[in-house]
């Protein structure tokens, strides 16, 4: 049980808080002056502060920034007179969270402590599960949306059930994937991942099922396949909407029947495997357009969890920006100061089309791109969406350009705006990303975050 401290130097209105807090089954501290309570969050870790601005020989404030010094998390609830309002105002702007102006009733500030105290054990539940799945960062955030998309991952987390992971591009499906596995009886073994987008359609049978030996031209040994791997464990099946309806066939049949065989195989395997699925498409517009089985569709949407994109969450981008900030300024050798409102403001009032690898991206380049250890609102790319076009806005410079080229040129706007992401790029074009792959190999398009974030290579 997290700790409230009260500092207070009028003994009557102290003690009564105290008292109210203690009621309601509160761990409290007091103190009377800012020296003592300074004193008291060096020793101790509080969870909430509740602080008049108005203290004896020293100020609130400082008992505000020592609070937020010693432990970021911690909520600083200020308190102060009638007529002091702007005190107030100073206080939020070095960091307050919420403030009460005098007189005022007890029981609005038990509803703002109780508030606070749920946002911080949702925020270290969050941290808690993120460091058990391994990731530095995207699972944070203390929005309604996150809170409950956390508890539908602790609560499936613990089936076996077949679960579908809808949400845009960029919401962080794998993420929350890795959550539901880090969650599940599952966690000890393996976690397979397979990109249902990244591969040619005649070598992601094989990369599912496996193969034999001289299966096929190039097939010079046996592989064993993604599903094979993840035996016992769980199999992550990333843009489920791109597999065609020839393997979706042979998949329908590994998840009814627990089992496969090998490309030019005859030995029927058996597993145990949890499937997650993931898209950014809706499956029942493809079943609709015959693009996606129905019966697999029906087999994968057992439980459906669906992402918030980013925009509808806008409270959680001033934590996330601070910590991408922080977290690509320590990879970078940079010392980087606290994003400041005017960025803060720029960040929440874009509409993220890309979610939160689009912001991910913009604060790597804004700490690249600062100057000094401040990022400025000049360092964000993100300027507000751009105007509406149409489709025959294009214009063709003078001299003209070869359709080759155009495309090329599109290929790049695409890449560019979406931090070189290629999937996210095939999405803005209307490609899947195998064409799109095959594009830009095409032009010799290539980019130094490709090498950079490319993962390792699985042996067979």
């Amino acid at each position: 049980m997290k700790k409230i401290l009260v500092v207070e130097d009028h003994d009557p209105l102290r003690h009564g808080i105290v008292e109210a807090f203690q009621r309601s089954g509160h761990l409290v501290a007091e103190a009377g002056d800012a020296e003592t309570a300074i004193r008291l969050i060096s020793e101790e870790y509080f969870g909430v502060v509740v602080t008049d601005i108005s203290l004896p020989r020293h100020s609130g404030i400082e008992v505000l920034k020592a609070a937020k010094q010693t432990n970021p998390l911690t909520t600083v609830i200020v308190m102060t007179a009638y007529g002091t309002v702007e005190n107030a105002v100073e206080a939020m702007r070095v960091g307050a969270d919420d403030y009460l102006q005098k007189p005022f009733p007890i029981e609005e500030l038990e509803l703002k402590v109780s508030k606070a105290l749920e946002h911080q054990t949702a925020l270290q539940t969050i941290e808690d599960l993120r460091q058990t799945t391994g990731w530095p960062h995207q699972l944070l955030g203390q929005s309604p949306q996150l809170r409950h998309l956390l508890g539908v991952i602790q609560k499936i987390g613990k089936s076996q059930a077949t679960i579908l992971i809808e949400g845009e591009t960029g919401t962080g499906k794998e993420l929350v994937a890795k959550a539901i596995h880090a969650a599940s009886p599952r966690a000890d073994r393996a976690l397979i991942k397979v990109n249902c987008a990244a591969l040619p359609e005649p070598l992601l049978e094989s990369e599912l099922f496996g193969h034999e030996k001289g299966a096929f031209t190039g097939a010079d040994r046996q592989r064993i396949g993604r599903f094979e791997l993840a035996n016992s464990g769980t199999l992550f099946l990333d843009e489920i909407a791109e597999i065609s309806l020839a393997t979706q066939a042979k998949l329908l049949r590994a998840i009814q029947e627990r089992a496969f065989e090998r490309v030019g195989g005859e030995k029927t395997i058996t597993i145990d495997v949890r499937i997650i699925a993931a898209t950014n498409k809706d499956l029942q517009t493809e079943v609709k357009a015959h693009r996606f089985r129905d019966d697999l569709f029906y087999r994968l949407n057992v439980v459906t969890v669906t992402l918030p994109a980013l925009r509808e969450r806008k409270e959680d981008i001033p934590l996330l920006a601070e910590h991408f900030a922080q977290y690509y300024a320590k990879e970078l050798g940079k010392r980087i100061q606290p994003l400041a409102p005017s960025v803060l403001n720029a960040l929440q009032d874009y509409p993220w089309p890309g979610n939160i690898r689009e912001l991910e991206n913009t604060m790597e380049r804004a700490v690249l791109m600062a100057e000094g250890d401040t990022i400025k609102a000049k360092d964000i790319s993100c300027a507000g969406p751009e105007p509406a076009r149409s489709e025959n806005d294009f214009t063709l410079p003078p001299g003209g350009m070869s359709l080759e080229n155009i495309e090329k040129q599109a290929i790049l706007a695409a890449l560019d705006r979406t931090g070189w992401v290629q999937k996210d790029a095939a999405t803005l074009l209307g490609v899947s990303a195998r064409v799109l792959n095959y594009k830009i190999k095409g032009h010799h398009i290539t980019h130094p975050t490709w090498l950079r974030h490319r993962p390792p290579q699985t042996a067979a």
